[in-house]
């Protein structure tokens, strides 16, 4: 079955306004609701160009690295009220992770190679904007490549829609995921470095200790610094150990079905009862995958203990991996 893809139904000056409505109207208000269909409509409209941009990706990453991982993801409609609160200056209409496509590959050599690979590459997309995080890690100390391309294919209702795709090591990927996984545990958007100090310290030490064992540039500003101790001091003050043993039963209903199912996947990541649950929707599905994970959304926006992702997959196997 093929995918009917959604279709932007409005003005960008509209998105913009609609973005705007949402985070200052009152919820009861005509200006929020009529808002809501808008938002909506922007976010899975991006659906199509993230496809097409993974398709780019998995085309170059492949002949690289047989065993590449490509996935794609909507973001958040939490992450991005988010955003649009933590930037003051960005507007919903021009908001370029909206759509994100993620490449994890095995060694820092193969990163070097699918982003050259890439740079290359004759595709008529437009390659807007690139940021090399491994050269210049972000100050959490984040690594990986991210390069925002812009849609210009056949379709003109799409024309200009951005979506951002990350390149990055098994090693930077395990980082970024550790960070993510933590960070909703523990209810801190340590993503965004905000948090305990403590924390957010840790995953800057083993930030700079991974470096070292990709054989990549330090960050120049722990030149000097024992990271390794200060690692362990972090380590032993949290008791890592301990709380990792208790997040990893919240992951354990991913591990048990090997058998591949392409499609979409709407995840509950339950922090109260430590499970996660998912409904799988086929490729074909789009529309009812993302009307299911809005309704999941409304149902637990003001629950600290559930969080829910809407996520693109090959397979259950290939979720873990995200």
């Amino acid at each position: 079955m093929s995918t009917k893809w959604i279709v932007p139904e409005h003005s960008k000056e509209k998105v913009r306004k609609a973005g705007k409505s949402i985070l200052e109207a009152e919820v009861d208000s005509d200006e929020f609701r009529e808002a809501v269909p808008v938002f909506h409509n922007w976010r899975s409209a991006h659906a199509f160009p993230m496809q097409i941009i993974l398709d780019l990706a998995r085309k170059n990453a492949i002949k690289i690295d047989k065993n590449a991982l490509a996935v794609q993801r909507l973001k958040r409609v939490p992450s991005i009220f988010n955003k649009l609160t933590r930037e003051k200056n960005m507007s919903l209409s021009r908001m370029e992770d909206i759509a994100g496509c993620r490449v994890v590959v095995d060694s820092i050599r193969h990163v070097n190679r699918i982003h050259d690979s890439l740079q290359r590459s004759r595709t008529k997309h437009i390659l807007h904007r690139e940021r090399n995080y491994i050269d210049k890690p972000k100050g959490s100390g984040y690594r990986g490549i991210h390069l925002i391309y812009r849609y210009n294919g056949g379709k003109p209702a799409y024309y200009g829609m951005s979506v951002e795709l990350q390149i990055r090591s098994k090693i930077q990927h395990s980082w970024a995921t550790a960070v993510e996984v933590v960070g909703a545990f523990t209810k801190q958007a340590l993503k965004a470095s905000s948090g305990d100090a403590v924390w957010l310290d840790l995953f800057k030490y083993a930030s700079v200790e991974f470096s070292k064992l990709e054989k990549c540039s330090i960050d120049p500003r722990y030149e000097g610094v024992d990271t390794f101790a200060e690692l362990d001091k972090c380590i032993n003050e949290i008791g890592l150990f301990d709380r990792l043993a208790a997040f990893k039963v919240a992951t354990q209903s991913l591990t048990d079905r090997k058998k591949k199912q392409a499609g979409y996947f709407v995840v509950l990541l339950d922090l109260e009862e430590r499970v996660v649950k998912h409904a799988r929707f086929d490729k074909g599905s789009l529309k009812k995958a993302t009307d299911f994970y809005d309704k999941e959304e409304e149902r637990y926006k003001n629950d600290a203990n559930r969080d829910v992702v809407l996520v693109s997959a090959g397979s259950l196997r290939d979720l873990r991996r995200l």
